[in-house]
């Protein structure tokens, strides 16, 4: 691949030119061996069929879906733990991004990584390098590598980054995985729903309609809706994505977010594993941001973004600004006793009396990690027989939506 660069070395001399080269990698590695740094590249391609087949070539579907869910968690958890490892040995930044970026699988995590690179060979922090990709790297992440360049320990803080992010994949992963049972079920129940709309009940209608018996009311509806899906069953393939659009817009919007998040509080069977989610979530990344070296208001206000509900976000934002005025963060949650657990408030003061909040924020953390994960593993048991009950009550609505009219008929005889 041919590259146009622009280089620079340590006596401040400048070279640009054209080099053919493997990658920008190579380009750059070839460069150093004569005591120059790449300022600024970029890639020559040429028309004709090479550079179609690399257009077509990019158009790859694990980069479609990664450009609509970002970047996986899994990558930069990874990308996390081998830089603390490789800066730990004593290898320079630099070159453990070089690694970093061979490894990762991620197309767009592998440019991100080179952009990084080139920012940090011109001189750039690190922090102040990942800053400008937020897709990648949230405020919690910047502000703990800025936090550990100040006090020096880089090796330190991306290993609690790491520590950070694993514990944050498991406990998707536990919710995830107990979510996926009944939304299995309810989606097999829609497809068997509509595809006995479509075949079944069609001829049932030529049945009853060769009878010439009157129909009750709910046999009526149920032929109405089949005739419907019969004729428009394409339909379903536009309204479908249409729904969830509309959905994800509303859920976008401050009343949809926040009527949402009310939901999920006071819901029966999500209400206690909620709670449990955002205390575990708040307690383990403000304990990371402390104990990596942040100042305790800006770490309220960087948690506040990690939490997802909003009453959360909200409830962590005024606290910033009471601590702020000179209260303990203990008193101020204490008056959110809906969003905040006694445990957490009591471990919080006493933390806050130790001088260890910190130390004593991760075992609360480690506390409802391990309730959301027994939580999550009987939460099966919970919900199957309620859908066996929704299941039981569409099937009996169905059976006697059809059966009546026969039933109907054999009594007339």
């Amino acid at each position: 691949m041919l590259f146009k660069y622009k280089a620079k070395n340590a006596e401040g001399k400048t070279k640009e030119g054209e080099m053919e080269a493997e990658d920008q990698i190579a380009l750059a590695r070839s460069l150093r061996e004569d005591g120059f740094y790449i300022v600024d590249v970029e890639s020559e391609e040429g028309g004709g069929a090479d550079s179609k087949a690399k257009k077509l070539a990019d158009l790859d579907l694990n980069l479609f879906i990664e450009k609509i869910k970002g970047i996986a968690l899994e990558e930069r958890m990874m990308f996390s733990r081998n830089l603390a490892v490789m800066v730990s040995s004593g290898i320079n930044l630099t070159r453990a991004l070089e690694v970093l970026q061979k490894q990762t699988q991620s197309p767009t995590f592998k440019k991100i990584i080179g952009k990084i690179i080139s920012d940090v060979q011109k001189g750039t922090n690190f922090s102040d390098s990942i800053a400008k990709h937020p897709k990648a790297f949230s405020n919690l992440y910047v502000s703990m590598i800025k936090a550990g360049e100040a006090t020096g320990m880089m090796d330190d803080t991306l290993n609690t980054l790491a520590d950070q992010l694993e514990k944050e994949h498991d406990l998707r992963s536990k919710v995830k995985g107990a979510m996926m049972y009944p939304i299995v079920i309810i989606v097999a129940m829609i497809g068997i729903g509509i595809l006995m709309m479509i075949m079944v009940v069609p001829q049932l209608k030529e049945i009853f309609s060769g009878l010439g018996a009157e129909l009750p009311a709910t046999t009526r509806g149920v032929i109405a809706l089949s005739d419907i899906l019969s004729v428009y069953w394409w339909t379903i393939f536009i309204i479908v994505p249409v729904l969830i659009y509309v959905v994800k817009k509303v859920l976008d919007t401050s009343w949809g977010n926040r009527g949402f998040a009310w939901i999920v509080l006071h819901a029966p069977i999500f209400r206690t594993l909620s709670k449990k989610i955002n205390n575990a979530t708040f307690a383990r990344t403000l304990s990371s941001l402390i104990a990596g070296g942040v100042p305790i208001l800006e770490a309220l206000k960087i948690t506040s973004n990690t939490v997802t509900n909003v009453y959360y976000k909200e409830s962590i934002r005024k606290a910033s600004e009471k601590v702020q005025k000179g209260k303990n963060l203990n008193e101020v949650l204490a008056g959110y006793p809906k969003l905040y657990t006694p445990l957490m408030i009591e471990m919080i003061q006493v933390g806050e009396e130790a001088g260890k909040l910190s130390e004593l924020l991760v075992r609360v953390a480690e506390f409802y990690e391990a309730e959301v994960s027994d939580a999550t593993s009987s939460m099966s048991s919970i919900i199957e027989p309620i859908l066996m009950i929704v299941i039981g009550a569409v099937v009996g609505f169905f059976a006697i939506s059809i059966m009546q009219p026969i039933y109907g008929m054999l009594g007339s005889i």
